[in-house]
């Protein structure tokens, strides 16, 4: 992984470059307000070499995922807590990457939700662990099944919350797609709270 930092209208943008099964992909977090979007457009442009806008921004309520019909990757981003983390990948990688990333602030109360939503496998193994190892598991779980849903799409809470994703890859779909993930301390991206951050990578499908 490798790192820099870049200065946006005072705005600290940190960047950070991963390495997973499908290529690289590039990690910028930010602050979230006053407008992440602008920001991320930004950061799109001087990646594309020409501008980015929000008119090349196609979203819909049957498919949450964002979509940029002129770019030759896949774009994806989270937020959480104030801050924002954008993903994408390299240039020409749209039919063989697809992204999904997730950011989570720990809160401790938000663990007895893993009783109620999680696989047994996974609600198993949390019940064994205390304190924070349990919180950081959950999240780390939490995450995953985040960034999953986002990279594949789908039905949430029956699709992706209880599937069990204790180990990496899960496959998918009849076809037995995999998806990958990578999960980080948010440190590295900059996040200015104790967050667990997930980036799940699969090949179109």
């Amino acid at each position: 992984m490798n790192e820099n930092t870049a200065i946006d209208n005072a705005r600290e943008i940190r960047k950070l470059d991963v390495e997973t099964p499908f290529g690289v992909v590039h990690l910028a977090g930010f602050m979230q307000k006053p407008d992440h979007r602008s920001v991320i457009f930004k950061i799109l442009s001087e990646y594309l070499g020409s501008p980015v806008t929000a008119a090349d921004l196609v979203e819909s309520k049957e498919d949450s995922r964002p979509k940029f019909p002129k770019l030759d990757f896949d774009v994806n981003w989270t937020h959480s807590d104030g801050y924002c983390v954008l993903a994408y990948g390299c240039r020409e990688s749209l039919g063989k990457l697809k992204i999904g990333v997730d950011l989570e602030r720990f809160s401790p109360k938000r663990l007895h939700l893993a009783e109620r939503f999680f696989s047994k496998e996974e609600s198993a193994q949390l019940a064994n662990l205390d304190g924070e190892c349990a919180m950081q598991e959950f999240f780390k779980l939490w995450c995953r099944k985040e960034a999953f849903y986002k990279c594949v799409g789908g039905e949430f809470f029956e699709g992706s919350l209880r599937r069990n994703m204790l180990k990496s890859p899960v496959q998918f779909g009849a076809s037995g797609h995999e998806v990958h993930f990578v999960d980080l301390d948010a440190v590295a991206i900059g996040a200015p709270m104790r967050a667990a951050l997930c980036l799940a990578v699969s090949t179109p499908f």
